[in-house]
C-alpha cells in the first residue's frame, strides 16, 4: 500500500508540474505580440540580459534583446517617430542614449532623438532637435562635444540637462549637389591625433557623363571632388572660424561610398566599400580598403574604373562599347592591374574582398568587456543589404596595426537560403583573387520569417559602457536592438539541409518568365489573371501588383506574384493569390474593403475558376530549368543560337553563369550545340546597347 500511494503521489506531482509548465508556455504565448516592425517577443520577457529575446540566430553565448520597437518609437509629446533611424551613441556617463533619424529623403525632415529611461516601459525617446537635412554621422568629438553630420554640413553641440546647447557648424560647405545618390555624411576621428575624416560619396553609380566637356576622367571623381575622403586637421577644429571650417584635404579617391571607416591605434583607415551596382547576384564584392594615413595618402582605390581587386569596369573593359558617352568623353585614368602603387594617383587595389551586395554600413573596433572572450578587439562591420548574403553583423580578426587578418586561400561566405541552411559559397570575384580572408558571424540568420521576424536591416551600432551592443535598424524595421551575453542557449533556426543550393532570386524570375512565354496555355491563363483580375479589381493595391526587378513590362505582375510567394503551383489552398480571393482561412481578404466586394458573387466564382486553372497548370520543376556553372573558358553571348546572331557580350572563364541544364533545350545549329543561359537586363558581362534585352533573359553560348 505504501509503495503504491507512492508512486499515486509522485505521478501526481510529474501531473501537476506538467501541466504548471503548460500554463506557463500558455500564459507566455498569450502575451505575444506582433509589433509593425514584424518582430514577434514577449514584451515581459526579460530573458536577454534584461529584454525580450528575439528569435534571431546570434553565436552561442549571446541573444538579441529587443529595446525599442517601432510601435514605441514615438515622442508622445508631439506625435515625432522614427522614419529612417540612422545611428547611435551612448551619452557619456548615463544610460541614455543619442539616436539620429535621417527621416527619410524630404529636406529638412531629420530629427536628433533622446533615447531615455522610463517608468512605463524599459527606454522612451524623447525629440531633442528636429529640422535637420539628412543626418547621418554622429560621434563624440576628442573635445567633449558630439558631432552630427548632415548632407552638406557638420556641426557639433553639447547636452545639458537633456537638451542641445552650443550648436555649432564644424564645416558647411561639403560637395553635394541635387539628384546626388550618396548624400550622407559619415565620419570617423583618427585615435592618435583627433583629425576629422568625413565621407564624400559618389553622386551617381559608375559617373554620369553631363555636358559635352572633354574630360580626361570621371568630373565626380577629379573636379568634384566626389568619392573621396576628407580630412580636417585636428588644430582647425580647435580654432574654428565663423561659418565653419571651408577647405579641406583629400584623403583618398576612387571610392564609390564610404560609410562604414574606421580609424586604428596605428593610423590606419579602415574603409567598407559600397561597390558599384551590378545586376547580377553575384558580381560585384564589396571591398574593405585600408588607407595607410602616414604614408599612403593620395591614392586611387579605383572606383568608377576599377572594382574588385583588379578587374576593369565593363564601360572599358569591352571594346564593343567604346561609343558609349562614358567611353568617348574621358579614359581610364588608372591601371587596374596596377600592385605596388607608390604616388599619388596610383591604384591601390583592395585589402581584401567582403561578399557581393552585402552593404557595409558601419564598422568599429570591439572594446567592452561583455564580448572580450567572442570577438575581443575584433573589427565588427554591419551588412545592411537586402540579398542573401546581407543582413548580418560580423567580426574581423585584426593584426597588430588593426588590419583584418589575411590568409592564404580558402576564402568563403554565408549566403541564406529561404527554407534552408544557409550555405557556403566560395569567393569567385571578377578580376581574380589576390588576397584571401575571412570572418564570423555574430548575427547569422536574421532573413525574414513572416510572423516571427523582418529581414534585419542593421545600419549602425554603438559598445555600451557595460559592453553590450545597441544596433540601429532602418527601413520598415525602425527599432533598436541589443545583443548581450545570455546563460541559456542562443536562438537556432531550423532548416532543411537537404534543400538545393541556393541561386540568384532575379533568375529565377526570369526561369519563371520563360516558361510562360513559352506555352501558350501558360501564357493565355496568365493574361486572363492579368485582365480579369488585377486590372479589374486590384489597381492601386500593393503597387498594382507589380514587381520592377526588371523595369515595368507585361510580365511584371508576374514577377510580383513568384516574388512574393503568392502562387504556389500546384497547391491552390497554399497560393495566396486564390486564398485571398476565395477568402480562404487565414488569408487576408482580396479585394480590400474600400474595392467592389466580388466574393459570393458570379464574378467572384469566375475570377476564381481563372485563378484556380493558372495555378493548377503552372510547372512544378521551374528550380529544374536553370542551374549555376562554372565557365572553363570565354564564350561570346549571342541573341540567338547561330554564329550569325548577334553578339550581344561575353562571358569569361571562371564567370558562374546560369544556364539551362536540360537536355531538350539544347539546339544544334552551325556545328555547335547551344545552351540557354540566363542573364538579367543590365548583366556586367553584356555589351552596352548591343542587343535588346528579350523579356525572359535568355541568351545563347555554344557548349
Amino acid at each position: 500500500m505504501r509503495v503504491l500511494f507512492w508512486l499515486v503521489l509522485a505521478f501526481s506531482l510529474v501531473q501537476c508540474t506538467s501541466l504548471q509548465k503548460t500554463a506557463d508556455r500558455k500564459t507566455a504565448a498569450a502575451r505575444m505580440v506582433l509589433d509593425k516592425s514584424g518582430y514577434l517577443y514577449d514584451p515581459l520577457d526579460t530573458s536577454c540580459d534584461g529584454f525580450p529575446r528575439l528569435q534571431v540566430e546570434t553565436m552561442p553565448g549571446t541573444c538579441l534583446g529587443m529595446v525599442m520597437p517601432r510601435d514605441r518609437a514615438v515622442d508622445r509629446s508631439n506625435d515625432k517617430s522614427f522614419i529612417k533611424p540612422r545611428t547611435i551613441l551612448q551619452i557619456t556617463g548615463t544610460q541614455d542614449f543619442l539616436v539620429v533619424d535621417m527621416g527619410g529623403w524630404s529636406p529638412q525632415n531629420g530629427r536628433l532623438f533622446l533615447l531615455t529611461r522610463s517608468g512605463s516601459a524599459p527606454y522612451e525617446i524623447k525629440t531633442l532637435k528636429l529640422n535637420l537635412e539628412t543626418p547621418h554621422g554622429l560621434a563624440l568629438g576628442p573635445d567633449g562635444f558630439y558631432y552630427i553630420g548632415e548632407r552638406t554640413r557638420i556641426s557639433k553641440f553639447h547636452l545639458k540637462n537633456n537638451q542641445v546647447t552650443d550648436w555649432t557648424m564644424v564645416v558647411g560647405n561639403l560637395a553635394r549637389k541635387e539628384g546626388y545618390m550618396h548624400p550622407l555624411s559619415q565620419f570617423v576621428f583618427d585615435p592618435r591625433n583627433g583629425d576629422l575624416y568625413i565621407n564624400s560619396g559618389s553622386p551617381s553609380d559608375h559617373c554620369v557623363v553631363q555636358g559635352t566637356g572633354a574630360y580626361k576622367s570621371c568630373p565626380e571623381d577629379q573636379a568634384q571632388g566626389n568619392g573621396a575622403i576628407y580630412r580636417i586637421p585636428a588644430q582647425l577644429l580647435k580654432n574654428l572660424p565663423a561659418g565653419g571650417v571651408k577647405n579641406y584635404e583629400i584623403t583618398a579617391l576612387g571610392l564609390r561610398n564610404s560609410m562604414a571607416m574606421a580609424i586604428s591605434d596605428k593610423g590606419y583607415l579602415i574603409q567598407g566599400e559600397n561597390s558599384r551596382d551590378f545586376a547580377e547576384l553575384e558580381e560585384p564584392y564589396e571591398e574593405i580598403n585600408v588607407v595607410d594615413l602616414d604614408n599612403g595618402v593620395g591614392r586611387h582605390y579605383g572606383w568608377p574604373y576599377c572594382y574588385n581587386f583588379h578587374a576593369t569596369s565593363p564601360e572599358w573593359l569591352f571594346p564593343e562599347n567604346k561609343n558609349l558617352p562614358l567611353h568617348k568623353q574621358f579614359k581610364k585614368p588608372v591601371d587596374c592591374a596596377q600592385a605596388n602603387p607608390s604616388g599619388i594617383g596610383d591604384y591601390q587595389a583592395p585589402w581584401l574582398l567582403m561578399p557581393p551586395h552585402v552593404a557595409p554600413l558601419h564598422m568599429a573596433y570591439y572594446k567592452g568587456e561583455m564580448f572580450g572572450d567572442l570577438f575581443g578587439d575584433k573589427l565588427l562591420v554591419t551588412w545592411h543589404g537586402y540579398q542573401p548574403t546581407g543582413h548580418r553583423l560580423v567580426a574581423y580578426n585584426v593584426d597588430s596595426n588593426g588590419l583584418p587578418l589575411a590568409k592564404e586561400s580558402g576564402s568563403t561566405f554565408g549566403f541564406n537560403q529561404k527554407g534552408a541552411c544557409s550555405t557556403r559559397k566560395a569567393f569567385t570575384p571578377h578580376g581574380g583573387m589576390a588576397r584571401h580572408g575571412s570572418y564570423t558571424e555574430i548575427i547569422s540568420k536574421w532573413d525574414a520569417v513572416q510572423g516571427i521576424r523582418p529581414k534585419g536591416a542593421p545600419v549602425a551600432f554603438t559598445e555600451a559602457s557595460d559592453g553590450s551592443l545597441w544596433i540601429v535598424e532602418d527601413r520598415e524595421t525602425r527599432s533598436i536592438v541589443r545583443l548581450a551575453r545570455s546563460a541559456g542557449a542562443n536562438h537556432q533556426e531550423p532548416c532543411d539541409k537537404n534543400a538545393a543550393a541556393a541561386n540568384d532570386p532575379q533568375v529565377q524570375l526570369l526561369a519563371w518568365r520563360s516558361a510562360v512565354k513559352e506555352s501558350p496555355g501558360l501564357e493565355e491563363g496568365y493574361r486572363k489573371v492579368q485582365t480579369e483580375l488585377i486590372q479589374k479589381h486590384c489597381l492601386g493595391c500593393h503597387g498594382n501588383m507589380q514587381a520592377q526587378d526588371f523595369g515595368k513590362d507585361r510580365f511584371s505582375n508576374l514577377d510580383f506574384l513568384v516574388k512574393n510567394e503568392w502562387i504556389l503551383p500546384g497547391n491552390l489552398e497554399r497560393s495566396k493569390l486564390y486564398g485571398s480571393v476565395a477568402r480562404v482561412e487565414g488569408y487576408t481578404p482580396m479585394p480590400p474593403a474600400d474595392k467592389e466586394q466580388i466574393f459570393g458573387t458570379a464574378e467572384g466564382e469566375r475570377v476564381n475558376k481563372i485563378i484556380a486553372a493558372w495555378v493548377n497548370s503552372l510547372p512544378t520543376d521551374i528550380d529544374n530549368r536553370y542551374g549555376q556553372f562554372k565557365m572553363v573558358d570565354k564564350r561570346n553571348v549571342r541573341a540567338k543560337p547561330s554564329t550569325s546572331a548577334t553578339v550581344c557580350g561575353q562571358v569569361a572563364q571562371g564567370d558562374i553563369v546560369y544556364l539551362d541544364p536540360r537536355p531538350a533545350t539544347v539546339i544544334s545549329a552551325d556545328g555547335y550545340k547551344w545552351s540557354r543561359i540566363y542573364m538579367v537586363p543590365s548583366h556586367s558581362r553584356l555589351y552596352k546597347q548591343a542587343c535588346p534585352a528579350p523579356e525572359d533573359g535568355v541568351y545563347y553560348i555554344s557548349r
